[in-house]
């Protein structure tokens, strides 16, 4: 029985309804909202629908036409994912609308980033592009999709923040002790956020210096570091040796935003800069910066940098070469309660690369 339209008597809307029959015997309901209510285009519309519904059962869905709810979820069940991806999802979703893969394009970049209000080039690519590019690959592996390409948006260049020793003694001062304890970290291992996170007692090694980092990058790699004297003293003060290092100020884990830089301790790091009178634009990823620039003062070499940071390539710790002005690596090593050029250290944190 081909799908009649009928127009609904308390709205005047039109409703294609009625019954198919599909090759194998079976028969498929039908009951939609036109999209039109001229009666002329509701009835071609119902005709197309007709026709997709017999050509799907024939030949299997066509590409494209999986909705994207359904690439979402098929990429958040083929392995694990983390909250914070799952709240982009979960955005974007809600933004661009349950289209079908076939619509989304560089014109859905547009549109969520209009809806979200982002502006920054970076936030663009780290709340839209990459998630959206990620659930567009999954669904291109499943053949639910041709290849999607999105325009990556270029930064424009920017100054690296960093600290110079006697700054970061002044936001040691200034910080809280769960503050102080981050940033210690991170000035003397140039961890992530979300390596500092969610760092495990049971890979912290006091005796030999050394931490073992798992949630960097790429992912599934581990990244051993060395731990300065300093920031042995600052972990062996802490009042507990189990489960997550670094913990909020009532003694809890912090919450799975290991990526959303740094955001967990914003309101109490806006403080400790404000109390210690430095710059209110630096986070605490510019620490990783900070303590790339004091590595290299110390050891003028670009390679072990690279290798101990974790980072792609050499290219991208060479603005670490000429950050830090000449004159600093006795209060650099003071900071990180070391002797200059101590062989011991050194030793350890060649080994650390091994």
């Amino acid at each position: 029985m081909p799908l009649k339209i009928v127009r609904r008597k308390d709205t005047g809307s039109l409703t294609i309804e009625g019954t198919i029959k599909l090759p194998d015997g079976s028969r498929q309901r039908v009951r939609a909202r036109s999209q039109s209510d001229e009666l002329a285009l509701a009835r071609e519309e119902a005709t197309a629908l007709e026709a997709n519904i017999l050509r799907d059962a024939w030949h299997g869905k066509r590409r494209g036409a999986r909705s994207f709810s359904a690439a979402v979820i098929a990429y958040l069940e083929s392995e694990p994912r983390s909250a914070s991806t799952k709240r982009r999802l979960h955005r974007l979703l809600k933004v661009i609308g349950d289209v079908p893969l076939s619509e989304i394009g560089q014109e859905s970049v547009i549109r969520a980033r209009q809806a979200m209000q982002i502006t920054s080039p970076a936030t663009i690519r780290r709340g839209i592009i990459t998630p959206l590019r990620s659930v567009m690959n999954c669904a291109m592996r499943l053949r639910w999709c041709d290849p999607v390409h999105f325009e990556i948006p270029r930064e424009p260049p920017g100054r690296t923040r960093y600290l110079l020793p006697s700054e970061a003694n002044r936001l040691i001062a200034a910080a809280a002790p769960h503050i102080r304890t981050v940033a210690m970290l991170l000035l003397c291992t140039g961890a992530r956020m979300s390596e500092a996170l969610e760092l495990e007692w049971r890979d912290v090694d006091l005796v030999s210096g050394r931490v073992i980092f798992w949630r960097t990058k790429p992912a599934g790699h581990r990244r051993v570091a060395s731990l300065p004297p300093a920031a042995v003293a600052a972990l062996a003060s802490l009042p507990r040796r189990d489960g997550r290092l670094i913990r909020r100020a009532d003694g809890h884990p912090y919450a799975d935003r290991g990526r959303e830089g740094g955001g967990q301790i914003k309101t109490a790091w806006k403080a400790t800069l404000r109390r210690a009178g430095l710059d209110p634009e630096l986070t605490p990823h510019d620490l990783r910066h900070t303590w790339a620039s004091w590595h290299y003062a110390l050891n003028r070499d670009l390679l072990a940098l690279k290798v101990e940071g974790a980072w792609s390539s050499v290219t991208l710790v060479e603005r670490y070469a000429h950050l830090m002005p000449a004159g600093h690596e006795a209060e650099i090593s003071a900071f990180w309660g070391i002797a200059r050029y101590s062989p011991d250290y050194l030793r350890r944190s060649a080994s650390a690369l091994e």
